[in-house]
């Protein structure tokens, strides 16, 4: 084979490579941008519903280890 058609065939196989990497990268940002969709939409989720359970009350007899939760 002659120069020229090993360059020839060196520039096709270069394209097609870059065109399935560019491919590659679409298909991820596309991936991607949908699941941060879907991890903010959970997080307003979460904060509109509120929480489920009332924190309980701390009780403090003066030091942290003496702190108890009362239980109602």
């Amino acid at each position: 084979m002659s120069r020229k058609t090993n360059i020839r065939i060196t520039k096709i196989v270069l394209a097609i490579s870059f065109i399935i990497l560019f491919g590659r990268l679409v298909y991820s940002a596309i991936g991607a941008y949908s699941h941060h969709q879907d991890q903010k939409q959970a997080l307003t989720d979460t904060q509109t519903l509120g929480p489920q359970e009332p924190a309980p009350e701390k009780t403090c007899t003066g030091t942290l280890k003496t702190c108890r939760y009362s239980k109602d």
